[in-house]
Order: structure tokens, then C-alpha cells, then sequence
């Protein structure tokens, strides 16, 4: 498998993404957590310069507004210098031991522990996920886990985001969050600007809903769990969420993502503890999404499924398994 994972860890049982080493124990505080993951580098933002040959003389020239990020990382004792990303005048660099330390006021709570970090894409993007502890029961042995996400980035690619995130324990889904209405968002983003560090420090406020959010989402989960879908149905809801384009290769690739969903909802994880529901259909799309998509690449799966396309076919997928079950 080809990918560009560092480093990183989990706690005693691996996540879905299979990425990371074994923790017997949760780390205690951010220091300790960045340690363990291998993120205990920094980055600062340096001016960046062209190199231009004039008669077979290099001559290097200023870059107004454009800075290179610089990671620092020491390896046997050598240090190594890792050029990120290229950012603008207002960029501000937020150390990985700064995001990481909001989570020290939550876990010191004793109601979040680590669950796993680390970066990806070669440092450019680092994560933390921590579970919150309680469990949403959504019918029988069927349970969802509550966590938190963190992850920042050191390429100017985005913000730092904080995100409620379910991951269904029977199969390790990463679902979406259902949102009551258009203004609520499950995420809160940082800029990399200069009040970011005081924003982080506060953000526990953030935290005081999330049992809230969490008793939503658990209560669409257990509304699609209790209806049934027919085979028709099932087929207009993977067309709602894989249309045919009317360009043939694109049109391949629709109808084969549509026939590898059907096959988790046929023999997907958790296919026993629960009957031809819309929960059923809704978690076999986020399998696909979680498992099957972008396998020769597991940060770009990870990237997408967290952050990017996947985590937004999952919140459609969600909103439409709830429109068309209703």
C-alpha cells in the first residue's frame, strides 16, 4: 500500500485506518500525545526566494507576500529541513503541541481520553482523535461511540478544524453528524492567524453542546434503523448519491461505486444487527467511502473520509437516507 504515514499511534485497539503504533496506555497530556505520535517538530514561516540564472550566474530574488513553511525535524540527532507548503502574508504557523493543547482541559475532565494520532501526507496534515466517553445505543448491540476530531494543517490547505465525529463500534464506520438545520455545523475552524493560539485555549467552550449534538444524531440514526427499505428504494437513494453523467466513463465508474455499496449492504460489517433498513443502507455507503475507496492510498482515504469529498458524500448520504425514509 502506498502512502506517505510518518508516524503515529493508537490506543490498544487499532482504528479503521489501520495506521499507527500500539499504546498499551492513553497518553495523559498533549506533550505526551505529540510525543508518542512523532509530531514533536515545528514549522516557521520563511521568506521565499526564486533562484534565477542570469549568463550561467545564479541570483536569488525575492517572492513579495509568498513565505515557505519549514519543518524542523531532528533525527539522530541530525536536523532535517522540509519545505510543506507556500502561504501568504497573514498565514501564521500553529505548532503541532499548541492545536494538540485544548485537549489537555477536556481530558484532565476525565471524560475524553487519546484514541489516536499522528500526520499525514508527510507532515502537512496531523490529527488527534480522542473518544468522549458514553455510547449511543441505536437498536440491540448496535452502538456508536462519540469522539473528537482535531486536525490542522502546515500547507496553508486549510484551518484548524475540531469536529464531533460517531464511529460506529461494530465496524468502525466514521459517520456523519445529522444537523438540525443549514446554520448548525458539527466542525469549528481556526484560521492560521495571529489570535488562533487564544481561540484554541478557549475553544472548550465548544465542547459544552456536544452530548446535544450526539443525542441528534443518535436519534436519526435510531429513526433510520426503524425503517425498512425496499429493493427499489435502495436503488433510488444509491442513484441519488451516484448519478449517471452523461459521459461513458464516468458513467462506469457511478455504476460500479452503486454495485460495491450494494455488496456492503448485501455483506457489509454489521449486516447482523440489523434487518433491510435505511441504517443499514446509509452505513453501507459510509463503508464504501471508509474501505473501499482509494485503496491504493490510505492518506488520501483517511484525508477524504475526515476532511474532504467523502466526509461530504457522507453528510449527503445521511440528509437523503433521512428524506427518503421519512
Amino acid at each position: 500500500m502506498s502512502h506517505d504515514f510518518e508516524s503515529g499511534f493508537f490506543v490498544q485497539t487499532p482504528p479503521w485506518h489501520g495506521l499507527g503504533t500500539v499504546l498499551p496506555d492513553a497518553p495523559q497530556t498533549s506533550l505526551e500525545a505529540v510525543t508518542a505520535a512523532g509530531l514533536n517538530w515545528e514549522v516557521s514561516k520563511e521568506p521565499m526566494e526564486a533562484v534565477v540564472s542570469v549568463n550561467g550566474i545564479y541570483r536569488a530574488v525575492g517572492v513579495p507576500d509568498h513565505y515557505a513553511v519549514i519543518r524542523r525535524k531532528v533525527e539522530n540527532g541530525i536536523t532535517r529541513l522540509d519545505s510543506l507548503g507556500v502561504v501568504g502574508q497573514q498565514y501564521r504557523p500553529i505548532q503541532n503541541i499548541d492545536a494538540f493543547s485544548f485537549f489537555d482541559r477536556v481530558v484532565q475532565t476525565g471524560m475524553v481520553d487519546y484514541h489516536t494520532a499522528g500526520s499525514l501526507k508527510g507532515g502537512r496534515i496531523i490529527w488527534a482523535l480522542a473518544r468522549i466517553h458514553g455510547t449511543m445505543r441505536i437498536a440491540g448491540d448496535d452502538v456508536v461511540d462519540k469522539y473528537l476530531l482535531l486536525t490542522n494543517s502546515h500547507d496553508g490547505s486549510s484551518p484548524v478544524h475540531i469536529a464531533f465525529t460517531p464511529i460506529r463500534v461494530v465496524c468502525a464506520n466514521t459517520l456523519a453528524m445529522a444537523l438540525k438545520n443549514a446554520s448548525s455545523d458539527r466542525r469549528l475552524s481556526i484560521r492560521h492567524t495571529a489570535c488562533a493560539a487564544a481561540r484554541i485555549r478557549d475553544v472548550v467552550e465548544y465542547l459544552a453542546g456536544c452530548n446535544a449534538r450526539f443525542d441528534d444524531s443518535a436519534e436519526a440514526y435510531r429513526f433510520l434503523a426503524q425503517r425498512s427499505i425496499h429493493a427499489a428504494e435502495l436503488t433510488r437513494y444509491l442513484l441519488s448519491l451516484f448519478p449517471d453523467p452523461e459521459e461513458g466513463a464516468l458513467r462506469n465508474r457511478a455504476r460500479a461505486n452503486r454495485e460495491k455499496v450494494s455488496a456492503r449492504f448485501e455483506r457489509g460489517f454489521g449486516t447482523d444487527l440489523t434487518g433491510a433498513s435505511w441504517w443499514r443502507a446509509y452505513n453501507a455507503v459510509v463503508e464504501f467511502i471508509d474501505h473501499d475507496r482509494n485503496q491504493n492510498n490510505a492518506d488520501a482515504r483517511v484525508h477524504s473520509a475526515w476532511l474532504g469529498q467523502g466526509m461530504q458524500l457522507k453528510q449527503q448520504a445521511l440528509t437523503s437516507a433521512l428524506q427518503l425514509a421519512a
